[in-house]
């Protein structure tokens, strides 16, 4: 069980202290340091300024968020911000953190809007490498970016919720892994107020993380609580918790085949899960996530016990939110960059090498080959392949799992 004081956390075994022959194995390039950096921050920059300029260009195109203007301005209003799962889909907190970008002028709201959230992801990551490789994270940083970006372009080039809310997840994990609990605790409630899937990453992180958590989450929840009412009247704010609810059930019976979750894989042989049947195995599969969180926390060493639960978390909200998109992947693209950079770059990883390059080109699937097989598939390829690739990761890391030495037991954390 985590404890509540500060201590260093020790990192996974970088670079440098690699053997010969396994630095063979890994990917040199870039070979400099410095250059990794670069590249690693050229994979970000070069597509978000393109990205700049075409929704400077036409703000109207290709947007999602023109749900989110009429629900700000509708609570402003005193209006109902709620029209159903076509319309906005979060909590009232949502639409008071989108109203500095409801006021700028549209076209430099809409830029912004998408440049926080690439901001987001990327330092992240880059957070993330220098806990995992404290003294070499340039390397696997630039190759956790370039798993990471080509999944999370969509969702950025549309200014799609899901990429703020990977990106604070992100930053919530990286807070658990370096002990810092007020913002962990803090982070993670802005992922509810962002996407009330956030509540999944909350239940399940005190489980191990019982101490520090136990009493920091369920305060900041009350301030979170709290928070609108300081922007409304009582009665109208309310209202909208109320409507918030009844529109969250109507979300969770929606059942067309345009969702990438596990129903998006029954969906395509023609058996999707309906009703009571869809919400039991969603039940069932939490209870499970949490009893695999528990299990892998109790057998890993940090930094790798936030990592699993990382992996957990994302992919629980991929394959069982039933209304999970193509673009929700980039909540889970993260991981798979994390996961993936440390069997390629940890000397305790070993034998994962491979496994961590087949990360490398699942990932790489994900975002490049539905573009590609349109033509044959139309929209239809992500919503059964992006899942499939979601239970194979968390496949591999549960064998990963399975074959780490528990905690305690004298041996190294990988013991194949």
């Amino acid at each position: 069980m985590a404890c509540e004081n500060e201590t260093t956390v020790q990192p996974a075994t970088p670079l440098p202290g690699l053997s010969a022959r396994a630095a063979d194995r890994v990917a040199h390039w870039p070979r400099e340091a410095r250059l990794a950096v670069i590249a690693a921050l050229a994979l970000w920059v070069v597509p978000m300024l393109v990205v700049s300029v075409a929704v400077a260009w036409n703000p109207e195109h290709r947007t999602v968020t023109a749900s989110c203007h009429r629900a700000t301005a509708s609570w402003w209003s005193e209006r109902d911000i709620y029209v159903g799962p076509s319309g906005m889909n979060y909590l009232p907190h949502f639409v008071l953190l989108y109203t500095p970008f409801h006021l700028l002028p549209r076209r430099v709201g809409e830029v912004l809007w998408r440049l926080v959230a690439a901001a987001s992801l990327a330092g992240g990551l880059w957070q993330l490498a220098r806990v995992l490789f404290r003294s070499a994270p340039e390397r696997p940083f630039f190759w956790a970016t370039l798993v990471t970006m080509p999944l999370s372009m969509n969702a950025l080039r549309n200014g799609n919720d899901n990429a703020i809310f990977g990106g604070v997840v992100l930053l919530a994990i990286v807070a658990l892994l370096r002990e810092r609990w007020w913002l962990a605790s803090a982070l993670m409630v802005l992922a509810i107020a962002l996407k009330p899937l956030g509540i999944v990453l909350v239940l399940l992180a005190p489980l191990y993380y019982f101490r520090p958590l136990w009493w920091r989450l369920p305060l900041a929840v009350a301030v979170m609580a709290i928070f609108p009412f300081l922007f409304g009247r009582p009665a109208y704010v309310w209202s909208q918790y109320r409507a918030a609810w009844t529109n969250l059930q109507a979300c969770a019976a929606v059942t067309e085949h345009r969702f990438a979750d596990l129903n998006g894989i029954l969906r395509t042989f023609g058996h999707p899960l309906k009703g009571r049947a869809s919400t039991l195995v969603r039940v069932l599969a939490g209870g499970l996530a949490a009893a695999a969180w528990w299990w892998g926390a109790r057998r890993l060493r940090p930094p790798l016990t936030g990592l699993w639960l990382f992996a957990l978390a994302t992919a629980y909200l991929m394959l069982f939110n039933p209304m999970n998109e193509e673009n929700s992947y980039v909540i889970l693209a993260p991981a798979l960059g994390a996961w993936a950079a440390y069997f390629l770059f940890s000397a305790d990883a070993r034998d994962w090498r491979r496994p961590g390059w087949a990360l490398v080109f699942m990932a790489l699937s994900m975002g490049l080959l539905p573009n590609i097989v349109r033509p044959l598939f139309g929209n239809h390829f992500a919503l059964f392949w992006h899942p499939v690739m979601a239970i194979i990761f968390v496949g591999m890391l549960g064998y990963f799992v399975q074959r780490s030495a528990p905690v305690g037991s004298g041996l190294r954390t990988e013991s194949a």
